[in-house]
């Protein structure tokens, strides 16, 4: 009505429209919240029995304006606050290259570093990563999933590019899975070498010889690290490690398997050495990355093969046979 009258009265908006006063009270203060309508100046009060205390006149006012005068103050605020963030941004990341200094600092010569959380771990693992230019050497108790081989391949073939020789130890069992050979075949075709051995005890990595990361035993698996960067502890771990490496079988990519023992034959190796080590089920399943159930069906399986009745028979039978001589 404003808008095509060039103004609106109140106590004519009122019998118009059939509304109470209340009613055209509110909907003129709504309106005028919005900047929309806005009194005449010089307007006087209704006495008509209109709106209580309210001018006579109201004029429209087009939406354009009315939104500057609505949003003007709150952009105004929004760049006063944007330009106050800059200005902290600024004073707080002035310290950044100091505290990137110190920290370097501690970080290249403290020579036990505990980690205690997966984001902490990732965070050194990555410094470690970007920083080593000759040799990783790695040790993997476990089978990883098959989801995570993606990113193992690509972390691993950056390194590779640059140059850095890469070797890595898995228990004889990882074999057992057709996903690990096709991964490992993968992996070998980049450059990386393999070796399987009978059992890891903990997870292992070396780089350049000159830090290592190993697990925490005090914290649950794969929660927490300890880098290690004392000379002598890496120049232990490295010398145990090439030991194991050097009693390790050699993976063999799949076009040439066949030069290479079988899966088979090197889970049910694993099995009788555990067996004969008189290891409880659950702790060799474990160590063999299978569930308990699966490791009790690869037992029996094998006490069938060799018309054993008991497991220490088993072990017997097995190292008479020449199955135990590795």
């Amino acid at each position: 009505m404003a808008s095509e009258r060039g103004s609106l009265h109140p106590v004519v908006a009122m019998l118009d429209l059939d509304r109470t006063a209340d009613e055209i009270e509110a909907a003129v203060a709504d309106l005028a919240a919005l900047s929309l309508l806005r009194p005449r100046q010089g307007a006087e009060l209704g006495n008509c029995g209109g709106p209580a205390d309210g001018p006579a006149e109201y004029l429209p006012s087009n939406p354009e304006v009315a939104l500057t005068h609505l949003v003007g103050p709150i952009e105004a605020d929004i760049r006063r606050l944007r330009r106050r963030a800059d200005e902290l941004g600024a004073h707080v990341m002035a310290m950044k290259p100091v505290f990137e200094e110190a920290w370097q600092g501690h970080f290249m010569k403290a020579p036990v570093e505990y980690l205690t959380s997966l984001d902490a771990i990732r965070v050194a693992l990555e410094r470690i990563s970007a920083s080593m230019r000759v040799e990783l050497l790695a040790a993997h108790p476990h089978v990883p999933p098959p989801e995570a081989l993606d990113d193992a391949y690509r972390r691993t073939a950056e390194p590779v590019a640059r140059g850095v020789l890469c070797r890595t130890l898995y228990p004889h069992a990882a074999l057992s899975h057709g996903y690990m050979r096709q991964h490992l075949s993968r992996m070998t075709e980049l450059g990386v070498e393999f070796r399987t051995v009978s059992h890891i005890p903990d997870r292992l990595l070396l780089i350049d010889a000159a830090t290592a990361i190993i697990s925490d035993p005090e914290q649950p698996p794969g929660q927490g690290a300890l880098v290690v960067r004392d000379p002598s502890l890496v120049r232990h771990l490295y010398r145990s490690w090439e030991s194991v490496w050097d009693s390790g079988r050699p993976f063999v990519a799949a076009d040439t398997a066949a030069a290479q023992t079988s899966p088979k034959e090197e889970l049910r190796r694993s099995i009788l050495h555990l067996l004969d080590a008189g290891m409880k089920d659950e702790m060799a399943a474990r160590r063999l990355s299978m569930s308990t159930t699966t490791y009790r069906r690869h037992v029996a399986d094998l006490l069938t093969e060799l018309d054993a009745q008991s497991r220490f028979q088993a072990g017997s039978y097995a190292r008479r046979a020449g199955w135990l001589t590795d």
